[in-house]
């Protein structure tokens, strides 16, 4: 089982507290990451969820508390760095909406999402993407308003991973995907977390996404109630009975 405690997490959200102007929604919800795991934060609707990310990206307001990327032993302080820096220390984000610019190509949305380090190249990560996300590839050219729901959420993921990210930050994925769609999406996902991608993810659909988890947490009213290994929380007659439901 992986210890969330450690302090060799390679992402850290200690303490934090804040939300929207004088709304308190984040009453000290700390969260760790082991690297290349896949954790999954769930509760009740306006438990913080989300707020976590959109804080992180300067969209929710942060009164108190930290969030670090360790990267072989580099800290760096990811609310000291403006959003759009954040792919380049490694950290890429798919939010729920307005995640793709439907009037560009698709090609054009993903080298939007490409960040130039030393001895990348857009064209070799691009052929790999394509590689991965055939459809993508055959549909290059088409304004990229003119996917499906499920497409659009492929290629938001593709222009995530075009920045090469050491960990990836998904808001609500599965959020408005047929059930078809969804068991696609999570299954891209254990793929994604098998090629070297850490994972942190807020879920609506908590059973599905703490099944192939490594480790959850459960908010509720902006603070942390439980936590434990994903497979495990789908299965703990507390937290179904709270906070999953019945099957």
């Amino acid at each position: 089982m992986i210890n969330s405690n450690s302090d060799q997490a390679l992402f850290s959200v200690n303490d934090l507290q804040g939300g929207y102007g004088d709304i308190q929604i984040l009453n000290g919800v700390t969260i760790k990451v082991p690297d290349q795991s896949i954790v999954t934060i769930v509760g009740p609707n306006g438990a913080g969820k989300s707020t976590i990310l959109k804080a992180i990206y300067k969209i929710a307001d942060v009164t108190s508390g930290s969030v670090t990327l360790n990267k072989n032993g580099v800290i760096t302080d990811v609310l000291a760095t403006k959003p759009h820096n954040l792919s380049s220390i490694g950290v890429g984000y798919v939010p729920q909406i307005e995640n793709i610019f439907p009037a560009l190509s698709i090609e054009e949305n993903l080298e939007v999402g490409f960040v130039n380090f030393e001895n990348n190249n857009l064209e070799t990560i691009r052929d790999d993407i394509y590689q991965r996300y055939p459809d993508l590839k055959i549909k290059a050219k088409d304004r990229a308003g003119t996917l499906s729901g499920g497409q659009r959420q492929m290629l938001a993921m593709a222009r995530a991973l075009m920045s090469s990210p050491r960990i990836l930050l998904l808001d609500e994925p599965s959020a408005g995907l047929a059930p078809a769609l969804v068991d696609q999406l999570f299954e891209e996902l254990v793929k994604i977390n098998k090629s070297g991608v850490t994972i942190l993810m807020v879920e609506q659909n908590a059973r599905r996404a703490l099944a192939i988890s490594d480790y959850g947490y459960v908010l509720d009213m902006g603070k942390n109630r439980h936590e434990g290994a994903g497979a495990s929380m789908v299965d703990d007659p507390e937290i179904v009975g709270i906070y999953l439901g019945k099957k």
